[in-house]
């Protein structure tokens, strides 16, 4: 086919402005984020930083910060979701934070070793407990757990009888102190890392967390507590020295209300992805984070995807394991006595467990722990696990009261506290935008030989452009469950983007 002249005079014109718009579009893509928790404004923050501008974030809820979520109670505040900055070296919040003097501290949990008391108001002598606990976490930690061909749970109680049996040095624990410990360090484990049973644990896990080097129990000081590190992150935070941290306007990035049931990836003539709320608005971009919680996943992947997720997907998101961790605060007219420790483990008498298994406050068997709240002399959290606190979440807050003032009255004998003032809880199992605290592995995820590598496999359209990503704690294959490992996750799918463009 040959070009008439007038048209081959546009040739270079017509060049040029296909490739102009490339550059547009290329420089600045539309980029939708599903989500405003630590995840999503990382990933919104470190594109913006790098110049890519247009973004949207949908937000189901009416607040930022997902399972950040710090509120006024009391004097001051508390932390209905993350709570400690876990770690020095190799955590991205402590990083971030630490060069503002005065904005971390070591929290009173650290200053001094959880202590054991016995359902007869008796504590379990300290070097006593020492023992256990350490040897508890030796099995933890041992090599011979790797090669076990089974449940954490079954390695774990084979070891503890065969170390208390055999090794000299456990000789004067009796065997009801024994069992005692044993249902203690399975909550410990429980709290964790949010299973239900380490029975549904693969003792020998291909994916492990890595502990971050340093204090593991870094509290927060300020009025917004954990939250400050949104404002850090976004490069909003008062006194931000670091110059490649660009303010990110949050508040004209970010729609609430819109919780997301579509999200049509594949098949678009102009090879644009739909992203449809529920309230039937519909938004079109060239990419989308997926920042939501592997509970909700759980919940809605077979419909939440046009056309269905691929197989690699799919199964992690089936065989990660999401559990859930409850929290009540207790506002006390009067500081908590202080003979009370800072971290307080249950130890329950069989007769003792019966009788409360038998009355009105069955459900309190869920507690596991209670602690003392930096800055919060008259406050004290209850630490619930597994099923019975997810049932505890639709209870009325009297019975909950009830249920802890009478824990205190078999665990704290003897001490006087004072009236309650308020309570506050978390209700993350039962929240729809959530359904659960945090991710870990169980026997499920061994089965289907998948992890948060699989979960974060990006979608890609047909010429193999990354269109939808994933994004969260559940994605962080070595700091799942924690705050860093959801901001690393967000800069690793930015960072995807960033360098697909450029």
């Amino acid at each position: 086919m040959k070009w008439s002249p007038a048209v081959a005079g546009m040739i270079p014109w017509l060049f040029m402005i296909g490739f102009v718009g490339s550059v547009c579009g290329a420089g600045n893509p539309r980029i939708i984020i599903i989500g405003a928790g630590a995840a999503g404004v990382a990933a919104a923050s470190r594109l913006y930083q790098n110049g890519k501008t247009n973004i949207t974030i949908l937000e189901a809820s009416q607040r930022l910060g997902g399972r950040i979520r710090t509120t006024p109670f009391g004097s001051g505040i508390v932390e209905i979701g993350a709570q400690w900055c876990h770690g020095e070296q190799g955590n991205v919040v402590y990083q971030l934070a630490s060069v503002y003097p005065g904005l971390l501290k070591s929290s009173i949990i650290a200053d001094e070793d959880a202590v054991l008391i016995r359902s007869s108001g008796a504590r379990v002598p300290e070097e006593v407990a020492e023992r256990l606990q350490a040897m508890a976490e030796e099995i933890i930690e041992s090599e011979e757990r790797d090669t076990f061909d089974g449940s954490l749970g079954e390695f774990f109680t084979q070891q503890y009888w065969q170390r208390l049996q055999t090794d000299r040095a456990f000789r004067d624990i009796n065997r009801e102190l024994a069992e005692q410990f044993l249902v203690y360090y399975h909550n410990y484990e429980r709290g964790y890392t949010a299973y239900d049973s380490w029975y549904e644990v693969a003792a020998a896990e291909t994916d492990s967390y890595v502990e971050p080097a340093g204090n593991q129990d870094i509290a927060w000081n300020g009025r917004k507590g954990f939250s400050t590190i949104l404002d850090i992150v976004s490069g909003n935070y008062p006194g931000n020295t670091n110059r490649s941290l660009t303010p990110v306007p949050l508040s004209k990035l970010i729609t609430y209300g819109k919780f997301v049931t579509n999200i049509q990836w594949k098949g678009d003539p102009e090879g644009d992805v739909i992203i449809t709320a529920q309230d039937g608005t519909r938004y079109e971009a060239d990419h989308v984070i997926v920042t939501v919680s592997l509970g909700v996943l759980k919940e809605n992947y077979r419909t939440m995807f046009t056309p269905v997720l691929p197989t690699v997907n799919q199964q992690a998101i089936t065989g990660l394991y999401f559990g859930t961790v409850n929290k009540i605060f207790i506002l006390f007219d009067a500081p908590i006595p202080e003979d009370f420790p800072n971290t307080v483990h249950l130890l329950w008498y069989k007769p003792d467990l019966t009788a409360l298994r038998l009355s009105r406050h069955a459900w309190a068997e869920a507690i596991s722990t209670f602690f003392r709240i930096d800055n919060q002399p008259n406050v004290l959290m209850a630490w619930m696990n597994g099923a019975e606190g997810r049932k505890a979440e639709y209870l009325r807050d009297a019975p909950i009261r009830d249920g802890v003032l009478h824990l205190l009255k078999i665990f704290a004998k003897n001490m006087t506290f004072g009236n309650v003032q308020s309570i506050l809880r978390s209700k993350w199992s039962s929240n729809c935008l959530f359904r659960g605290s945090y991710s870990s592995r169980s026997i499920a995820t061994e089965n289907l030989n998948t992890g948060a590598q699989n979960l974060a496999t990006p979608l890609r359209n047909s010429a193999n452009e990354p269109v939808v990503l994933f994004a969260g704690e559940a994605t962080s294959r070595v700091h799942y469950s924690t705050v860093h490992g959801a901001i690393d996750s967000g800069f690793r799918e930015a960072n995807r983007l960033i360098r697909f463009y450029n």
